[in-house]
């Protein structure tokens, strides 16, 4: 691991523990074990670091997102693959669906880091304009249907990690049916 992804992920673990306003550089640079000029090497502050870390896990849950999707396949099946890629992605690492929630979330987000990670989900974004387009999914802003799916995604990632329902394959299959069924033309 090169000492970049050792600061990021020494970051990721505490902001897990301690939450984005408990975690110090002084403690980055003791949990990584690299040096204080090495941390300043790679980022600027805190905030840069966050936000570099923030923008690495959102490329990695958009790579997640569309993978083993066949363009060839029929779009619900296209959008149920993408629906268990990312339920998939965030039970698998707890602590980056976490952080990546709740810094999302945050005010600390700025508007030119959003249109970075929006880049990330371009391939979903594309799909859901393509399903309106074709007169599968609804006419409503994409934002605003990946936000709802996203949601209910989320949602059932959180209750299945903190232990609330137990994911069998056909509550998994009926979560994604309802949110299908949230988007698409009746």
């Amino acid at each position: 691991m090169s000492k970049k992804e050792l600061i990021l992920q020494a970051t990721l673990e505490l902001l897990a523990d301690q939450g984005l306003q408990n975690i110090s550089v002084p403690e980055i640079i003791k949990t990584s074990g690299v040096a204080a000029g090495t941390l300043y090497y790679y980022f600027s502050d805190k905030d840069d670091l966050i936000d570099r870390l923030y923008l690495d896990l959102k490329q990695e849950a958009g790579n997640a997102l569309t993978k083993g999707i066949n363009q060839d396949s029929n779009f619900k099946e296209q959008f149920f693959l993408l629906w268990k890629n990312l339920y998939s992605f965030y039970t698998s690492y707890p602590k980056k669906f976490e952080f990546l929630e709740d810094y999302a979330h945050s005010p600390k987000v700025r508007n030119e880091i959003k249109a970075i990670t929006q880049t990330y989900y371009q391939s979903a974004i594309d799909l859901f304009k393509s399903g309106i387009n074709i007169g599968i999914l609804r006419k409503l802003p994409v934002q605003l249907m990946l936000n709802m799916v996203f949601g209910n995604i989320s949602t059932f990632a959180r209750m299945v990690l903190l232990e609330e329902i137990d994911p069998t394959p056909e509550l998994i299959q009926h979560s994604i049916q309802s949110s299908w069924d949230s988007v698409r033309i009746n």
